[in-house]
């Protein structure tokens, strides 16, 4: 899939190079901005390294949005049995803040996800990424678990995050 909307290119086409980006801007992002550990970081870059190596073009995507030619964020997909889906690796790029690249990314996977016929989707993410955790809420996402996470930052909460679509 390739559309462009307004000034933003969606795109589930991704390359080696992609995965790379990808991980290294989780890294930066999430330890640059939050403190995140390197315990978060070791995880996130071995799950998203894993994501060519299980992908199956029929039943995920990694849609990656590109604004003025250059990476602006992207979220994956990957389906479940049971009509079910989790959203991972969702992060925007700093240039794109605060004006709907993060809102465009979520709402296109979920209407992805629902042509799919996946009609569950949940994610997990962290108390302390409030402006994302904003966009959740009003998306109607709501939080079905929390767990203390010190290991990832010292009072962090991981929180698992569900929607029927």
């Amino acid at each position: 899939m390739e559309k462009m909307v307004n000034d933003v290119l969606l795109t589930t086409t991704f390359t080696q190079e992609d995965i790379e980006y990808s991980k290294k801007r989780h890294v930066e992002i999430f330890d640059g901005e939050y403190g995140f550990s390197e315990f978060f970081n070791k995880y996130a870059t071995q799950a998203i390294d894993n994501f060519p190596k299980t992908y199956n073009p029929e039943k995920d995507f990694m849609l990656i949005a590109k604004v003025d030619g250059k990476f602006g964020g992207t979220i994956t997909l990957i389906g479940e049995e049971d009509g079910n889906a989790r959203l991972r690796f969702f992060f925007v790029e700093p240039f794109t803040r605060g004006k709907g690249v993060g809102k465009l990314i979520f709402t296109t996977a979920m209407s992805m996800a629902k042509d799919m016929g996946y009609n569950h989707l949940y994610f997990s993410t962290y108390n302390v990424l409030k402006p994302a955790r904003n966009m959740y809420r009003n998306l109607g996402f709501v939080i079905t678990k929390e767990t203390p996470e010190d290991e990832v930052l010292p009072g962090a909460v991981e929180e698992i995050w569900e929607k029927d679509i």
